[in-house]
């Protein structure tokens, strides 16, 4: 058996737990250092792990210092948006194998694109969270997609809240995971900012409805904040067919299923229903996969690389162009900066009801409210 893939972790918080669940339950991995500016955040990252054998972490309160002194294979990159390009590259050079970024893959593209420069150039594999990707529900429905069970996709609905590098991010992901990373062409959408509102030190929109269109001729639509559903499925309508999708199951309608047909794929980690459904199931395949890839084992194409988080990010900030030009933004996009950090910027996007408020504050220890953007 190859020897165990050592890991390092930037940033203490919730998601790169997630990423610690996905390592400790595959047994391809031993985490040996963690790094973040709270003791606190090293101790209940701790807590987490501390009955695992594989888990044997150094605390560092520098990343940098983590990085030289820990003979690393693997990092994770948890820290908040803003630090998400910095961190990536610092990994990167320090002579890893391969950086697990968690999304969204930064706060603007032209960050994001330095990440994959800089991984390439040392040749470095780069992955971003999209675990969703893994589970068995969204599988299916590919499969179904590509098999032809609903006809051709004309048209998939989803919803979300909280700003779209949040949850869109995961959705925009899921419109191109569904379409066998088909390629998005055009994106038009608006948004409205009525409270000062961000998320990681990234500023967000109270609401969004963002439109795509694909190479494959279909269309798809996100209400963000637009209405109270915010689920994390979708409803795909096909020419032959629909799909109703969750996290944990689908119902397929077409000429042979004789009404909705009701599909509740199992695990492999965790059965539907399971709490924290998501997060095992979605962060132990991953977590597989990703082991596989990095050592070089892998029998298919790993499904959540540096491109694929591009693609996605990109997909969020062509939304935002559309409401700062007030046009239909033909992809790739152009603009390297965050367009929506433009429109505020230049008073197009006043707000209604003033006040500074981050909706991830509560992710801060101690008397922190405001943003860290190295380690959080």
């Amino acid at each position: 058996m190859a020897d165990k893939l050592r890991v390092g972790v930037i940033g203490c918080g919730e998601m790169t737990v997630n990423h610690g669940i996905g390592y400790m339950n595959s047994s391809k991995y031993e985490i040996v250092a963690i790094s973040d500016l709270s003791d606190q955040a090293m101790m209940d990252y701790d807590e987490h792990f501390a009955e695992w054998d594989d888990y044997k972490a150094e605390h560092f309160s520098n990343a940098l210092d983590m990085l030289e002194k820990s003979n690393l294979d693997v990092v994770s990159v948890g820290v908040w948006d803003t630090g998400h390009s910095a961190m990536t590259r610092a990994a990167a050079s320090s002579g890893i194998k391969a950086v697990l970024c968690e999304k969204p893959m930064a706060d603007t593209l032209g960050a994001a694109n330095d990440m994959m420069l800089v991984c390439k150039r040392n040749g470095v594999k780069l992955a971003v969270g999209h675990q969703r990707r893994w589970l068995p529900a969204y599988t299916l429905a590919k499969d179904l997609i590509a098999d032809g069970e609903i006809g051709e996709v004309s048209f998939i609905k989803v919803y979300a809240r909280d700003g779209l590098p949040n949850y869109s991010s995961h959705q925009a992901d899921l419109f191109r995971y569904l379409l066998s990373n088909a390629e998005c062409t055009w994106a038009m959408g608006n948004v409205e900012r009525e409270t000062d509102r961000w998320a990681r030190a990234i500023p967000i929109e109270d609401k969004a409805l963002a439109v795509f269109g694909f190479d494959t001729g279909t269309e798809a639509m996100i209400l963000s904040g637009l209405t109270p559903k915010h689920g994390w499925g979708a409803e795909i309508f096909g020419t032959e067919g629909m799909i109703k999708l969750t996290l944990e199951d689908l119902r397929v309608l077409n000429s042979s299923t004789n009404g909705w047909d009701h599909r509740v794929p199992r695990g492999n980690h965790a059965a539907p229903g399971d709490a924290n459904f998501e997060v095992i199931e979605g962060s132990i395949e991953q977590a597989h996969a990703f082991a596989d890839w990095v050592n070089g084992d892998a029998t298919e194409e790993y499904r959540s690389d540096g491109e694929s988080g591009y693609k996605a990010l990109e997909m969020v900030h062509a939304i935002y162009e559309s409401a700062r030009t007030h046009t239909q933004v033909q992809l790739p996009v152009k603009t390297m900066v965050h367009p929506l950090g433009v429109m505020i910027a230049d008073g197009h996007l006043p707000v209604r009801y003033p006040g500074r408020f981050d909706i991830r504050n509560r992710t801060l220890r101690g008397d922190n409210v405001t943003l860290d953007t190295e380690n959080s």
